[in-house]
């Protein structure tokens, strides 16, 4: 799943690309979303110029000059091109001869959607050691799933949250109350040096979620990595563990002598 780092290199290539340009024509491919995006989106782009593209966690918003916004949010296995063909195109909009393209295997992505409710991003002047101290007192939860949850941070999903609990020397089973405020210190240095790097390297491209920017070309994170994806910790080269449930649906590796 695309996160943070990731839609922002998605951002920055189509920023660069087609900031003060028009939308000349808009498609909704069928079978649609999962979820249709609304009518009321679709004829908002077209014939409208782009005054901006930001980003909001792992959402990617579209600034129209005088029609407002259209958010995207690239779900589970979504892909934005320049071009480029795939069963899987689900929204296109043009401008002029070229097209950007929505492809979305799993259907799980959506166009024109609502902006959530989201805590703070790490990269935030307001994320820090007293918010995150805050936002984890009292809570049992595992701190990986507390994390994870956009509701309290914004833009961290299974990877990134994988290697800033590693950095911060954290087991992401621990409930979030048991955090000391030094650990917390940690978890939101790490949290925010991770998102940096990942930004960086322009997102990750892994086998099993081939993430590629708009232009086609892969990120680089995944060489960077010390404990996602990875049997050994790229850290001490020790054996890495499974957590005993799964957080947040997924399985989660650590190191037993880096997260201690």
């Amino acid at each position: 799943m695309p996160e943070l780092p990731e839609v922002e290199t998605v951002r920055r290539v189509l920023r660069e690309r087609y900031r003060g340009h028009t939308i000349t024509a808009v498609a909704v491919g069928k079978p649609t979303f999962y979820r249709p995006p609304p009518l009321s989106a679709v004829k908002a782009l077209t014939g409208a110029v782009v005054s901006d593209f930001r980003r909001r966690g792992k959402y990617l918003i579209l600034v129209l000059e005088g029609r407002g916004e259209v958010v995207f949010h690239l779900g589970m296995s979504g892909r934005i091109t320049i071009g480029g063909e795939s069963p899987h195109v689900r929204f296109q909009m043009w401008f002029g001869t070229e097209a950007v393209r929505f492809h979305d295997a799993r259907r799980f992505g959506r166009v024109g959607c609502r902006l959530p409710l989201l805590g703070p991003e790490p990269l935030d002047r307001e994320f820090g050691v007293p918010y995150l101290w805050e936002a984890l007192r009292g809570r049992a939860a595992p701190i990986k799933a507390l994390i994870m949850d956009q509701r309290v941070v914004a833009g961290l999903g299974n990877i990134y949250a994988t290697e800033a609990l590693h950095a911060a020397g954290v087991r992401p089973a621990r409930a979030g109350k048991s955090l000391s405020r030094e650990e917390a210190a940690k978890l939101s240095d790490s949290c925010r040096a991770i998102l940096l790097r990942g930004i960086e390297a322009g997102g990750a491209t892994l086998d099993d979620e081939a993430f590629l920017d708009p232009l086609g070309r892969p990120g680089l994170m995944q060489m960077a990595v010390k404990v996602y994806g990875r049997k050994t910790c790229g850290a001490c080269a020790r054996a890495l563990l499974m957590t005993r449930k799964s957080i947040g649906g997924r399985a989660s590796r650590y190191c037993p002598f880096c997260q201690r």
